[in-house]
Protein backbone atom coordinates (compact mmCIF):
# COMPACT_ATOMS: atom_id res chain seq x y z
CA UNK A 1 0.00 0.00 0.00
CA UNK A 2 1.27 3.50 -1.02
CA UNK A 3 -0.18 7.07 0.31
CA UNK A 4 0.84 10.41 -0.91
CA UNK A 5 -0.08 13.63 0.86
CA UNK A 6 -1.45 16.92 -0.51
CA UNK A 7 -2.44 20.16 1.33
CA UNK A 8 -4.58 21.56 -1.77
CA UNK A 9 -8.10 20.86 -2.71
CA UNK A 10 -9.52 20.64 -6.16
CA UNK A 11 -13.39 20.29 -5.72
CA UNK A 12 -14.96 20.72 -2.39
CA UNK A 13 -17.23 18.12 -1.28
CA UNK A 14 -16.36 15.36 -4.31
CA UNK A 15 -13.49 13.46 -2.46
CA UNK A 16 -15.25 13.34 0.56
CA UNK A 17 -16.77 9.95 -1.00
CA UNK A 18 -15.28 6.77 0.26
CA UNK A 19 -12.86 5.19 -2.43
CA UNK A 20 -10.30 2.56 -3.30
CA UNK A 21 -7.43 2.12 -5.88
CA UNK A 22 -6.49 -1.63 -6.91
CA UNK A 23 -3.71 -2.19 -9.12
CA UNK A 24 -2.96 -5.71 -10.49
CA UNK A 25 0.13 -6.42 -12.00
CA UNK A 26 -0.70 -8.77 -14.91
CA UNK A 27 -2.24 -9.12 -18.03
CA UNK A 28 -5.83 -7.48 -18.19
CA UNK A 29 -6.38 -10.59 -20.63
CA UNK A 30 -7.86 -12.11 -17.90
CA UNK A 31 -9.39 -10.30 -14.97
CA UNK A 32 -10.64 -13.14 -13.27
CA UNK A 33 -10.72 -11.11 -9.76
CA UNK A 34 -13.58 -8.63 -11.38
CA UNK A 35 -16.95 -9.60 -11.47
CA UNK A 36 -19.26 -9.88 -14.18
CA UNK A 37 -21.27 -6.03 -13.91
CA UNK A 38 -19.18 -4.48 -11.53
CA UNK A 39 -17.45 -1.71 -13.62
CA UNK A 40 -19.04 1.61 -14.00
CA UNK A 41 -16.60 3.27 -17.13
CA UNK A 42 -13.43 2.27 -18.15
CA UNK A 43 -10.32 4.55 -19.47
CA UNK A 44 -7.67 3.49 -20.99
CA UNK A 45 -4.95 4.47 -23.92
CA UNK A 46 -3.55 0.88 -25.23
CA UNK A 47 -0.06 0.61 -25.90
CA UNK A 48 0.52 1.36 -29.59
CA UNK A 49 2.89 -0.64 -31.10
CA UNK A 50 6.35 0.39 -31.68
CA UNK A 51 6.64 3.50 -34.28
CA UNK A 52 10.51 3.46 -34.21
CA UNK A 53 11.72 3.70 -37.55
CA UNK A 54 14.87 1.23 -37.85
CA UNK A 55 15.31 -1.89 -40.19
CA UNK A 56 13.92 -5.18 -38.85
CA UNK A 57 12.05 -3.86 -35.79
CA UNK A 58 8.91 -6.25 -35.17
CA UNK A 59 5.74 -4.64 -36.31
CA UNK A 60 2.88 -7.71 -35.35
CA UNK A 61 -0.05 -5.65 -35.95
CA UNK A 62 -2.56 -8.62 -36.19
CA UNK A 63 -1.39 -10.16 -33.17
CA UNK A 64 -2.05 -6.62 -31.20
CA UNK A 65 -5.44 -6.25 -32.22
CA UNK A 66 -6.21 -10.10 -31.31
CA UNK A 67 -4.78 -9.48 -28.01
CA UNK A 68 -7.17 -6.38 -27.71
CA UNK A 69 -10.51 -9.06 -28.70
CA UNK A 70 -9.22 -10.53 -25.73
CA UNK A 71 -9.23 -7.40 -23.29
CA UNK A 72 -12.24 -5.68 -24.62
CA UNK A 73 -14.51 -8.73 -24.22
CA UNK A 74 -13.22 -9.02 -20.71
CA UNK A 75 -14.09 -5.21 -20.77
CA UNK A 76 -17.53 -6.08 -21.70
CA UNK A 77 -18.13 -8.51 -19.20
CA UNK A 78 -17.41 -6.47 -16.06
CA UNK A 79 -18.99 -3.58 -17.33
CA UNK A 80 -22.26 -2.68 -15.84
CA UNK A 81 -25.47 -2.24 -18.25
CA UNK A 82 -25.67 1.27 -19.33
CA UNK A 83 -21.87 1.11 -18.33
CA UNK A 84 -19.26 3.40 -20.46
CA UNK A 85 -15.99 2.97 -22.37
CA UNK A 86 -13.83 5.18 -22.99
CA UNK A 87 -10.84 4.49 -25.40
CA UNK A 88 -8.35 7.14 -26.05
CA UNK A 89 -6.35 5.85 -29.50
CA UNK A 90 -4.36 7.52 -32.60
CA UNK A 91 -3.28 6.07 -35.75
CA UNK A 92 0.61 4.79 -36.70
CA UNK A 93 2.70 6.56 -38.91
CA UNK A 94 4.71 3.95 -40.09
CA UNK A 95 6.46 2.14 -42.54
CA UNK A 96 7.08 -1.46 -41.43
CA UNK A 97 3.27 -2.71 -41.80
CA UNK A 98 4.06 -3.08 -45.59
CA UNK A 99 8.00 -3.01 -45.68
CA UNK A 100 8.33 -4.09 -49.35
CA UNK A 101 6.72 -1.04 -50.19
CA UNK A 102 9.35 1.09 -48.63
CA UNK A 103 7.34 4.04 -47.50
CA UNK A 104 5.58 5.72 -44.85
CA UNK A 105 1.77 4.60 -44.42
CA UNK A 106 -1.17 5.38 -41.81
CA UNK A 107 -2.11 2.46 -40.31
CA UNK A 108 -5.85 2.95 -38.88
CA UNK A 109 -5.66 1.69 -35.60
CA UNK A 110 -8.15 3.81 -34.10
CA UNK A 111 -11.18 2.76 -36.83
CA UNK A 112 -9.71 -1.04 -36.39
CA UNK A 113 -9.92 -0.90 -32.17
CA UNK A 114 -13.46 0.92 -33.08
CA UNK A 115 -14.80 -2.06 -34.79
CA UNK A 116 -12.69 -4.59 -32.61
CA UNK A 117 -15.10 -2.83 -30.19
CA UNK A 118 -18.60 -2.41 -31.57
CA UNK A 119 -18.20 -6.66 -32.42
CA UNK A 120 -17.63 -7.39 -29.04
CA UNK A 121 -21.13 -6.01 -27.86
CA UNK A 122 -20.34 -2.11 -27.34
CA UNK A 123 -22.52 0.72 -28.87
CA UNK A 124 -20.39 3.78 -30.07
CA UNK A 125 -21.87 6.89 -28.04
CA UNK A 126 -19.76 9.69 -29.08
CA UNK A 127 -16.39 10.83 -30.32
CA UNK A 128 -13.97 13.51 -29.29
CA UNK A 129 -10.99 14.43 -31.27
CA UNK A 130 -8.23 15.33 -28.67
CA UNK A 131 -5.51 17.94 -30.31
CA UNK A 132 -2.45 17.20 -28.92
CA UNK A 133 -1.29 20.97 -29.10
CA UNK A 134 1.62 20.90 -31.73
CA UNK A 135 2.57 19.50 -35.00
CA UNK A 136 4.17 16.42 -36.02
CA UNK A 137 6.24 17.73 -38.34
CA UNK A 138 7.40 20.57 -35.96
CA UNK A 139 6.20 23.15 -38.47
CA UNK A 140 8.18 21.83 -41.94
CA UNK A 141 8.04 19.32 -44.91
CA UNK A 142 10.46 17.02 -42.96
CA UNK A 143 8.71 13.91 -44.39
CA UNK A 144 7.41 12.86 -47.61
CA UNK A 145 8.01 14.46 -51.11
CA UNK A 146 7.67 17.78 -50.52
CA UNK A 147 7.97 19.72 -52.80
CA UNK A 148 6.38 17.42 -55.51
CA UNK A 149 3.47 15.31 -55.42
CA UNK A 150 2.15 12.13 -54.57
CA UNK A 151 3.43 11.95 -51.16
CA UNK A 152 2.23 14.46 -48.81
CA UNK A 153 1.52 14.03 -44.66
CA UNK A 154 -0.90 16.17 -42.97
CA UNK A 155 0.71 18.02 -40.25
CA UNK A 156 -2.18 18.14 -37.17
CA UNK A 157 -1.24 15.79 -34.22
CA UNK A 158 -4.38 14.29 -32.83
CA UNK A 159 -6.09 11.27 -31.30
CA UNK A 160 -9.54 9.76 -31.30
CA UNK A 161 -11.16 9.33 -27.70
CA UNK A 162 -14.37 7.00 -28.19
CA UNK A 163 -17.11 6.44 -25.85
CA UNK A 164 -18.86 3.52 -25.90
CA UNK A 165 -21.85 2.06 -23.83
CA UNK A 166 -22.69 -1.23 -22.94
CA UNK A 167 -26.97 -1.52 -23.51
CA UNK A 168 -28.64 -1.47 -20.64
CA UNK A 169 -29.87 1.40 -18.33
CA UNK A 170 -28.45 2.67 -15.40
CA UNK A 171 -30.76 3.60 -11.93
CA UNK A 172 -29.09 5.92 -10.05
CA UNK A 173 -30.18 7.97 -6.81
CA UNK A 174 -30.97 11.07 -6.86
CA UNK A 175 -28.73 12.15 -4.40
CA UNK A 176 -25.85 10.20 -6.04
CA UNK A 177 -26.48 12.01 -9.55
CA UNK A 178 -26.82 16.02 -7.41
CA UNK A 179 -23.24 14.76 -5.94
CA UNK A 180 -22.09 14.17 -9.40
CA UNK A 181 -23.27 17.50 -11.01
CA UNK A 182 -20.69 19.62 -13.25
CA UNK A 183 -21.35 23.27 -14.40
CA UNK A 184 -22.40 24.82 -17.17
CA UNK A 185 -18.88 26.53 -18.32
CA UNK A 186 -17.27 22.96 -18.06
CA UNK A 187 -20.14 21.63 -20.24
CA UNK A 188 -19.53 24.33 -22.71
CA UNK A 189 -15.79 23.46 -22.83
CA UNK A 190 -16.35 19.40 -22.62
CA UNK A 191 -19.37 19.41 -25.37
CA UNK A 192 -16.95 20.21 -27.49
CA UNK A 193 -15.97 17.55 -30.07
CA UNK A 194 -12.17 19.16 -30.55
CA UNK A 195 -10.15 18.98 -27.38
CA UNK A 196 -6.94 21.21 -27.46
CA UNK A 197 -4.60 19.55 -24.16
CA UNK A 198 -1.42 20.08 -24.72
CA UNK A 199 0.60 16.75 -24.81
CA UNK A 200 2.89 16.57 -21.40
CA UNK A 201 4.80 12.94 -22.81
CA UNK A 202 7.80 15.62 -23.42
CA UNK A 203 7.45 17.02 -20.34
CA UNK A 204 7.59 13.81 -18.12
CA UNK A 205 10.87 11.62 -18.79
CA UNK A 206 10.35 8.38 -17.59
CA UNK A 207 7.29 6.90 -19.58
CA UNK A 208 7.01 7.65 -23.47
CA UNK A 209 3.47 8.13 -24.01
CA UNK A 210 1.69 9.32 -21.23
CA UNK A 211 -1.63 11.68 -21.47
CA UNK A 212 -2.74 14.89 -19.33
CA UNK A 213 -4.97 14.18 -16.15
CA UNK A 214 -7.50 16.42 -18.05
CA UNK A 215 -8.08 13.48 -20.27
CA UNK A 216 -9.51 10.97 -17.92
CA UNK A 217 -10.81 13.73 -15.49
CA UNK A 218 -13.10 14.57 -18.36
CA UNK A 219 -14.32 11.09 -19.42
CA UNK A 220 -14.98 10.23 -15.66
CA UNK A 221 -16.53 13.62 -14.71
CA UNK A 222 -18.81 13.34 -18.04
CA UNK A 223 -19.23 9.49 -17.80
CA UNK A 224 -19.38 8.10 -14.24
CA UNK A 225 -21.23 9.53 -11.17
CA UNK A 226 -19.46 10.07 -7.61
CA UNK A 227 -18.87 6.66 -5.95
CA UNK A 228 -18.20 4.25 -9.05
CA UNK A 229 -15.33 2.57 -9.93
CA UNK A 230 -13.23 2.90 -12.71
CA UNK A 231 -11.43 0.39 -14.90
CA UNK A 232 -7.93 0.87 -16.81
CA UNK A 233 -7.06 -1.67 -18.10
CA UNK A 234 -3.64 -0.49 -19.63
CA UNK A 235 -2.75 1.45 -16.52
CA UNK A 236 0.71 2.80 -17.52
CA UNK A 237 1.70 5.73 -14.85
CA UNK A 238 -1.45 5.99 -13.09
CA UNK A 239 -3.54 8.82 -14.78
CA UNK A 240 -6.68 7.29 -14.76
CA UNK A 241 -6.34 6.38 -11.03
CA UNK A 242 -5.40 10.02 -10.02
CA UNK A 243 -7.86 11.26 -12.07
CA UNK A 244 -10.63 8.88 -10.60
CA UNK A 245 -9.22 9.72 -7.13
CA UNK A 246 -9.70 13.64 -7.48
CA UNK A 247 -13.24 13.17 -8.78
CA UNK A 248 -14.47 10.48 -5.84
CA UNK A 249 -14.35 7.47 -7.83
CA UNK A 250 -12.58 4.29 -6.89
CA UNK A 251 -10.32 2.59 -9.45
CA UNK A 252 -9.16 -0.73 -11.13
CA UNK A 253 -5.89 -0.78 -12.99
CA UNK A 254 -3.54 -3.76 -15.01
CA UNK A 255 -0.08 -3.24 -15.68
CA UNK A 256 2.37 -5.71 -16.85
CA UNK A 257 5.55 -3.75 -16.13
CA UNK A 258 6.89 -4.24 -13.10
CA UNK A 259 8.18 -1.25 -12.59
CA UNK A 260 4.73 -0.08 -12.27
CA UNK A 261 4.79 1.52 -8.74
CA UNK A 262 7.99 3.27 -9.33
CA UNK A 263 6.16 5.01 -12.37
CA UNK A 264 3.37 6.27 -10.36
CA UNK A 265 5.53 7.91 -7.48
CA UNK A 266 7.65 10.01 -10.30
CA UNK A 267 4.06 10.54 -11.88
CA UNK A 268 2.57 11.29 -8.57
CA UNK A 269 5.84 13.74 -7.65
CA UNK A 270 5.57 15.40 -11.67
CA UNK A 271 2.19 16.20 -11.25
CA UNK A 272 2.24 17.66 -7.68
CA UNK A 273 4.80 19.92 -9.14
CA UNK A 274 2.30 21.23 -11.59
CA UNK A 275 -0.17 21.85 -8.38
CA UNK A 276 -2.03 19.08 -8.87
CA UNK A 277 -3.82 18.48 -5.72
CA UNK A 278 -3.55 14.68 -4.58
CA UNK A 279 -4.50 14.48 -0.95
CA UNK A 280 -5.68 11.39 0.54
CA UNK A 281 -4.67 8.95 -2.08
CA UNK A 282 -3.99 4.90 -0.88
CA UNK A 283 -3.89 2.56 -3.52
CA UNK A 284 -3.08 -1.55 -3.41
CA UNK A 285 -0.75 -3.04 -5.19
CA UNK A 286 -1.55 -7.00 -5.98
CA UNK A 287 0.49 -9.84 -8.13
CA UNK A 288 -0.51 -11.91 -10.60
CA UNK A 289 -1.82 -15.00 -7.92
CA UNK A 290 -3.88 -11.38 -6.63
CA UNK A 291 -1.94 -11.54 -3.55
CA UNK A 292 -0.88 -7.99 -1.79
Amino acid sequence: MAKINSTKTIAPGIQDAPVEHSIYLHSSEQMEKLLNDSIHLTVTSPPYITTLFHEGQEFNYSGFLDHYRTVVSEIHRVTVPGGRYALNVGDIVTKYRYPKLGTLLRVPLGPDLLQITIDAGFVLLERFIWDKGYTRNMGGPLLGSFPYPMTVYNNVYFENIYVFAKPGKRRVKQAVREKSKYTLEEWRIWSQQWWRIETISEKFKHHPAIFPLEIPMRMIRMFSYVGDTVLDPYMGTGATMMAAHLSGRSSIGYEIDEKVETLIVQRIEFEQKRGTPLDGLHYQLFNGNGQR
